[in-house]
């Protein structure tokens, strides 16, 4: 089944401060892909537009649960992910996770009632509308060594689970570019090329 026929509109976030890097890479391709089936793409560039990943007093007001007016940039994100029918998020690994930037996304962004709810019997339930979320990354480490000490688990475990699973987002992918800064531009478009043809 084809994007085409699927996504009408995909959110792709990206965390990485240098322009032609290559998350901006994969993700520019990612975003020219999914244009050609027919979906508009919106890319929230987290370093351009100076988002802050930090928690302020009126965040935690509303993690506790406090009624309160949500701040204007979260809001916004908030919105974007509303509108999406799927999430992309392209982004480094930094020691064996995401960014803080993109981690202070996940903290302000996927609010409690908004992203997700605690029952009264103390269950979390996930609210998110189902849509599919994919996880790409890229590593300077190559796989033998993230398997063997764990971190590609860490990574699911951390983000896959902790995160979009939390928020009932069952369908998400995570593909990890491993040793990227050594990768050539074949290498860099045959990645791309598996990527796309999965979406």
């Amino acid at each position: 089944m084809s994007v085409k026929n699927v996504v009408d509109n995909a959110l792709i976030v990206t965390a990485h401060p240098v322009a032609n890097s290559l998350s901006h890479s994969l993700a520019a391709g990612i975003a020219g892909y999914l244009r050609d089936q027919g979906t508009q793409v919106e890319v929230a560039d987290l370093h351009a537009e100076a988002f802050s990943p930090a928690m302020s007093q009126t965040d935690l007001e509303v993690y506790h649960g406090n009624a309160g007016a949500l701040p204007a940039d979260v809001l916004r994100e908030q919105q974007r992910v509303e509108r999406a029918d799927m999430l992309v998020f392209v982004f480094p690994v930094y020691w064996w996770s995401v960014p803080g930037l993109l981690k202070g996304w996940f903290d302000r962004v996927l609010t409690l009632d908004w992203a997700y709810k605690m029952t009264e019997d103390g269950r979390v339930v996930g609210n998110l509308r189902q849509v599919p979320v994919r996880l790409i990354a890229t590593a300077a480490g190559d796989p033998e060594g993230f398997d063997k000490h764990g971190y590609t688990q860490a990574i699911h475990t951390q983000v896959v689970e902790g995160v979009f699973h939390w928020c009932g987002l069952k369908d998400t992918k995570l593909d990890i570019f491993y040793q990227s800064d050594a990768a050539t531009a074949e290498q860099i478009d045959a990645f791309l090329k598996n990527l796309t043809s999965t979406m």
